[in-house]
């Protein structure tokens, strides 16, 4: 299955996109600081050769320590990210999910996601267990004093529910809080279903998870974790079983009945899979709700008699998160294959306002713009799909007015919370104003000289929205995420600048980028054209000569 996400925490990609893409406002002057919201990094992890478990725990260990103090510091009012949104964040960024980034990768992570606070520490395991926990405020650059404790590994849950109370203190939350520590498992299934979250491989951490299953029956993190793998291999009969067994009054509980719904969808049981979903929306809005409404309407190629389209669920996840692209592109992709051709470029269009590297967007306004007999726009469409290398038939040299099938999207989100984007970006009244769009770029340009990155991110991602088929801001964007070492972020936007412009300074951006990555023959190419457009170019030449033969 290509469009479930492998692990839940797609239940809250459509949020941190939004964090990490378009940024978070910054509270003007007068206006009161945003409420503590923390990063917990894993820890890093020493073990002595007499320790129970020996080297083996440093596996498990130090994502343990982050899981279980994000988990305490949400039990205490302090909003935490999650193991599943840091997750989100870390794919999105192209980050490990280790301890072992600089400190200055780790602030920049906490400042892309809008964190007021990140947590570092280390773990030292012998004949106890030794904690050391330090938070640095990151508006101040300021690293408070560590908090340390230690236990007997066994008393793992109460050690880590007392740092917390420390370290939720020096987030300015009172001293007088009353923790109310997560429950205690059994310390084996514990360890088991941590390695299982970092396992490397679906078959080690369906070993490791369903021993911890064993050890701690009906365990709802244990199951939707299971759910996950059981859905990355396409197992949905089992996928099914383990979310149906959560219990209807967990914390999860509404996940798990998303999860059966989509596990019902993979399983072609549409009937019960609507009857799902449909008892679901009925509790609460939600935007995944939503969404799955509508691939169970696409997908059983026909709408029963007193049921809404796939349209129409579409139109409502995107009500509830306007700025999540998975649904937007599902609300253009249904209207473009009933041939609402107004509806499906309006959307479509969107997509690639927020995201101008979505291929598959690209691909389907190339089918929806030829049936339209706008032939020149849609071959344009269709050479930056093939250059973005999207999926569907986007190999053809033509374009064509057959809509590519399957390209529908499927998220697990449950967070109703919608992504925060800025005010300039939100107001529809300055969409479509050249002006305004001038105006951030020129912000972005100021602050891209002055190494201001996030800021100019933010930026030029307002000026692309705007102006989504401008060079000049993609062209600036790949340069920042290239000083970030997001080198595919960089290629991609290297590449839409080309397709909006063709120039030397692109082709050699993209070359450099290229060559950053491995790609000497990609880097080469991009450099000869670059000469071919600018034969005098002394950085084509060096560039060239870098690159060798």
């Amino acid at each position: 299955m290509r469009r479930v996400l492998s692990s839940v925490r797609g239940m809250v990609i459509a949020v941190l996109v939004a964090w990490a893409v378009v940024g978070l406002p910054v509270p003007a002057a007068g206006q009161a600081p945003m409420a503590p919201r923390v990063l917990v990094m894993p820890f890093a992890v020493q073990i002595d050769r007499a320790a129970p478990g020996g080297a083996g725990t440093a596996l498990w260990l130090g994502e343990a320590a982050s899981i279980l103090l994000s988990e305490n510091l949400s039990a205490l009012g302090v909003s935490a990210l999650s193991r599943d949104e840091r997750a989100a964040v870390f794919s999105r960024l192209s980050l490990p999910m280790s301890a072992a980034l600089t400190r200055a990768t780790t602030i920049r992570v906490g400042e892309l996601v809008g964190v007021s606070h990140v947590v570092v520490g280390e773990v030292v395991l012998g004949e106890k267990l030794e904690v050391r926990a330090r938070l640095i405020r990151l508006a101040a650059g300021q690293e408070m004093p560590a908090v340390t404790d230690s236990a007997e590994l066994a008393t793992i849950f109460d050690l880590f529910s007392r740092v917390a109370l420390r370290v939720a203190v020096l987030t300015g939350r009172p001293a007088t809080l009353a923790a109310t520590p997560a429950r205690a498992w059994p310390l084996e299934a514990f360890e088991n279903y941590v390695k299982g979250l970092v396992a490397n491989t679906p078959a080690a951490q369906q070993r490791f998870l369903e021993t911890a299953n064993r050890q701690l029956p009906n365990e709802p993190r244990i199951l939707m974790a299971l759910w996950s793998v059981y859905t990355a291999q396409s197992v949905h009969d089992k996928a099914l079983a383990v979310a149906s067994a959560v219990p209807a009054d967990a914390p999860q509980s509404r996940l798990a009945r998303l999860a059966m719904g989509l596990s019902l969808i993979e399983l072609r049981r549409f009937d019960g899979a609507y009857q799902t979903l449909s008892a679901l929306s009925a509790t609460g809005r939600s935007a995944a709700v939503y969404n799955a409404l509508g691939l169970v309407q696409l997908r059983r190629g026909g709408v029963p008699p007193g049921t809404a389209s796939a349209a129409t669920y579409f139109k409502r996840a995107v009500d509830e998160a306007p700025e999540e692209t998975e649904y937007l592109f599902n609300l253009g992709y249904a209207n473009a294959l009933v041939g609402n051709t107004s509806e499906a470029l309006t959307w479509l269009r969107e997509v690639v306002r927020f995201d101008s590297a979505d291929g598959e967007a690209h691909l389907v306004m190339s089918a929806v713009l030829t049936a339209a007999g706008r032939s020149a726009e849609a071959q344009r469409e269709l050479e930056l799909a093939r250059l973005l290398g999207s999926e569907g038939d986007a190999a053809a040299r033509s374009a064509a007015p057959r809509i590519p099938t399957g390209l529908e999207r499927m998220s697990t989100s449950l967070e109703l919370t919608p992504g925060r984007v800025s005010a300039a970006i939100a107001n529809p009244s300055q969409r479509d104003q050249r002006e305004t769009a001038l105006f951030h770029l020129s912000n972005g340009r100021s602050l891209v000289v002055k190494r201001r990155d996030r800021e100019a991110t933010n930026e030029l991602r307002r000026a692309i929205y705007l102006a989504p088929y401008e060079d000049e801001p993609h062209l600036l964007l790949g340069g920042v995420y290239q000083r970030a070492g997001q080198l595919p972020q960089a290629v991609d936007e290297f590449k839409v600048a080309i397709w909006c412009k063709e120039s030397a300074p692109a082709r050699l951006a993209l070359a450099g980028a290229l060559l950053e990555i491995g790609d000497r023959p990609g880097a080469r190419r991009e450099a000869q054209r670059a000469l071919v457009l600018a034969p005098g170019s002394a950085e084509a030449r060096d560039l060239l000569a870098r690159i060798g033969s």
